[in-house]
Formats: structure tokens, sequence, C-alpha cells
């Protein structure tokens, strides 16, 4: 199936994203010389092979040589400060201070190619002092001592004091500690909020299976709520008492996942009726 020709008004609007303006009056092919004038006011021409494969305004991006006082300029553009003073070639190093006040360098090429500071944008493998540095402006303290990797779970303390661990790429997508996200978001109002214990850890047994098994098959594998609305297959394990720490037998009961959805609402009617039907089926008969 052949390509469809691209229309001027599309080429126009494709220029008028990044601040060109176009000056074609009539589209022939994609190497024909397009006139423009860019954002800074010069005057030239590009084909739309060469504006697809990321090329724009030849005075502006290497095909002339810049000035120093124009390098400034662009840097100062996006608030990094250029710390060079003379301008030598495109493969120049250029060092500079990024807006967070992180010390590096680029060359002019990389720059034009979009490429900014090596440590926010991780391009350079950060050290420990430095991380603790990040995690400090925002009052966390950092309890790992070493820095493997990315995916690392770095272990810290929040500046409301809870304890957790977040991978330097979620640090630097602005993840934060997961209870005052969910402290903020819910809140002693919501229904479903329990002073926190929800974002705490499960106790130790919690990860063996055949354990959360064993209480499936005690309750005979199936819903013990009678007021099922039988709208899930799925068997979940609850803790009556939303403690996730407290897995003792008793105060765990075996609940589809429509039910157990349902439990973070009423949260105190549903703490005494699932007590009290553990008590009716198990606890009851023994105590006659």
């Amino acid at each position: 199936m052949p390509k469809k020709k691209l229309t001027l008004d599309f080429i126009r609007q494709e220029f008028e994203k990044e601040g060109y303006i176009l000056l074609l009056k009539n589209y022939i092919n994609s190497y024909q010389k397009l006139d423009y004038i860019c954002p800074k006011g010069h005057k030239h021409f590009i084909t739309w092979n060469s504006w697809r494969n990321g090329r724009r305004c030849f005075y502006c991006f290497g095909s002339i040589k810049p000035t120093i006082k124009f390098i400034r300029q662009e840097f100062e553009n996006e608030n990094y400060r250029l710390l060079t003073i003379k301008y030598k070639n495109a493969h120049q190093k250029l060092d500079y201070i990024c807006p967070k006040g992180h010390k590096h360098n680029v060359n002019w090429t990389n720059w034009q190619q979009g490429h900014r500071c090596f440590y926010c944008f991780g391009n350079v493998k950060p050290t420990i002092n430095f991380i603790k540095k990040e995690f400090k402006k925002e009052n966390y303290v950092l309890l790992s001592t070493e820095y493997i990797n990315s995916r690392q779970l770095l272990k810290c303390i929040c500046s409301n004091g809870h304890r957790y661990a977040i991978s330097w790429n979620k640090w630097q997508q602005n993840r934060r500690c997961p209870k005052c996200h969910f402290i903020r978001v819910s809140g002693s109002g919501n229904s479903r909020w329990n002073g926190g214990i929800s974002c705490e850890p499960y106790c130790d047994i919690w990860l063996d299976k055949d354990f959360k098994q064993s209480i499936k098959n005690r309750d005979g594998n199936r819903c013990l709520n009678p007021d099922c609305w039988n709208t899930s297959n799925i068997l979940d394990i609850h803790h009556i008492d939303y403690n996730k720490k407290n897995c003792e037998p008793q105060n765990l009961i075996t609940l589809c996942r429509s039910c157990n959805s349902r439990a973070n609402k009423d949260r105190e009617w549903h703490k005494f009726w699932y007590k009290a039907i553990l008590y009716r089926r198990y606890y009851e008969k023994n105590s006659e």
C-alpha cells in the first residue's frame, strides 16, 4: 500500500509546533527545500526528510559555528549556568551547573540532541553520598550505605518518620513515601482509614502459601460471609481486626474477593460480624 503524500497544512503545523514559520506555498516532495524562519528569526531552508530526522535551524544548530554568547543563552533558556568561557568546537566539553545544582559537562552536539544533566537523567551512576544529599534535601534519612544500581531498594526514613524502601529510579520519578501518600489521599475521615495499619507489612508467616491454604481448607474453601453476593470466585484471607501483623487463625477468615473488598467500609461492623461468624462456627460448639 503506497504511503499517503504529506500536505502543506500538515507540514506547516509541524513547523509551528516548534515556533517555526513555514514560508513555502506549494509542497512537491520530501526532498524539496522548505523555506522557514526559526524562532530566533533566522531565515533559511530545510528538506522534510532532514526535519523528520531531527535537523533544525541552519544557524542555531551547528551548521555554522555558534558563538559562546549564543551557547550561553541556550543554556540559560533552560536555567543552566554555563561555566565554560571559550567555545572551540562541537566536541568540546562544556562545563555547567544544572537547575538542581549538579555540576557536570556536555558537548554542544549532545546538547542539541536533547542531552541534559547527567545526574538528573540517570546517565551517570550516582554515588551513595550524592543520593544521601538528594534524600536530605527533602528531609529524608538514607539508611542504606551502599549503592548498586537504580533498581536497588534503598532503605530510608521519610520526613514524617515512616520507614520504607524505594529504588533510585522511582525516586527520580518523584515517587515518595507510600504511607504519607495513603494518609494524604485517604486521611482519618475516610472509611478505609484505620490509623495507617494497612500500610504496615504483613506478619512473617503470611509469606507461607501452605499456611494461607490451611485457613481456606479450614473454612471449606468457600466464602464464609452468609451475605455473599457470589460475584467473585477468587478467595482471599481477611484479617478480621484489620491488623496485618495479627495472623492468628482466630483472626483470619476466608472471603471471596468481592466480600473482602466490601469489608473496607463500615469496618467496626464487619469486625464484629466476622468475629461472630468464626465464633459460632468453630468455638461456640466446643465451649458447650
